[in-house]
C-alpha cells in the first residue's frame, strides 16, 4: 500500500461523505414534506455534491481507473444540475452513489452481482442514516430542537435512520465476512484494524444515538464528526487490498 493509495482512500472518505450526505439530504426534505409540513428543513444538495465531485477528482487523480472517471463524470453532471435546476439533479447524484459500489472490493467478488447489490444496500442504508446525520448538524430550528418542529424531525428521522442501521449492519457484516478470512485477520492485517477502527466509530455513533433519544436534542457535531471518520475509513477500506486467504 503506497502512500499515495492511502491519501487516495482518504480522498475516497471524502467522496462518500459528499454522496452520503447528499443522501441525506433527499431523506430530510422527503420527512419534512410529510404533514404538518416543515419549512424551516431546507437543506441545500449543492454542497453535498461538491464535496463528493472534489473527493472524487482528486482519488481519481492519485488513483485513475474508468470506473473513477465515470463517477466523477455522473458527479460534475449532478452538480450542474442542481446548480441550475435543483431537484433536477436527483437521479444524476442516485447514479453517482451507485457507481460506489463497482469501485469496492464487491466488483472483484464471485459471484460478482450478489455482492454488488449488497453494496448497493450498505451504501444507500448508509446514506440514509449517516448522511441524514450530517444533514442534522446543519439544520437549526427556529425555536431549537425542543420545540414542537425540533422534536417532530427528530422522531421523524429516528424510525427511519432506525431501520437503514439495521440495514447497514447486515450488509456490512454479510461484506466482512466475505473480505476477512480469519478472525485474526482483524488484529493482523491493516485491512482488519481499519475495519476494527470503523466498527468502534459505528459503535460511538449509536452511542449519541442513544443520548439523543434521552435527552430530545442531537449531539449533532461530535455525530457528525464520528460519521465523517467512519466515512473516511470506508473509503480506506476500499483502496486497501483484501487481507490473503489463511492471513
Amino acid at each position: 500500500m503506497t502512500p499515495a493509495e492511502i491519501v487516495a482512500g482518504a480522498f475516497r472518505g471524502l467522496e462518500y461523505a459528499g454522496l452520503l450526505g447528499f443522501v441525506g439530504v433527499v431523506v430530510m426534505r422527503q420527512l419534512a414534506r410529510q404533514p404538518p409540513h416543515l419549512g424551516w428543513v431546507r437543506p441545500g444538495m449543492d454542497g453535498a455534491l461538491a464535496l463528493a465531485l472534489l473527493g472524487g477528482v482528486a482519488t481519481v487523480a492519485l488513483a485513475p481507473s474508468w470506473i473513477g472517471a465515470a463517477r466523477v463524470a455522473v458527479e460534475l453532471a449532478a452538480l450542474v444540475m442542481c446548480l441550475r435546476w435543483g431537484p433536477g439533479a436527483v437521479p444524476a447524484g442516485f447514479a453517482a452513489v451507485l457507481l460506489l459500489a463497482l469501485a469496492g472490493h464487491a466488483a472483484g467478488a464471485q459471484p460478482v452481482v450478489p455482492a454488488i447489490l449488497v453494496d448497493e444496500l450498505h451504501v444507500l442504508s448508509a446514506g440514509i442514516w449517516a448522511g441524514g446525520v450530517l444533514v442534522l448538524a446543519m439544520l437549526r430550528p427556529p425555536d431549537g430542537w425542543r420545540s414542537p418542529g425540533g422534536q417532530d424531525l427528530l422522531t421523524r428521522f429516528g424510525r427511519v435512520a432506525m431501520v437503514a442501521f439495521a440495514f447497514t449492519a447486515l450488509t456490512g457484516l454479510l461484506r466482512a465476512t466475505e473480505q476477512v478470512t480469519g478472525f485474526s485477520d482483524l488484529w493482523q492485517t491493516v485491512y482488519g484494524a481499519v475495519l476494527v477502527a470503523k466498527s468502534v466509530g459505528v459503535l460511538a455513533m449509536l452511542a449519541l444515538a442513544a443520548v439523543t433519544w434521552r435527552r430530545g436534542v442531537p449531539v449533532a457535531r461530535t455525530d457528525a464528526v464520528m460519521a465523517l471518520a467512519v466515512m473516511v475509513a470506508t473509503g480506506l477500506l476500499a483502496a486497501f487490498p483484501n487481507p490473503p486467504a489463511g492471513a
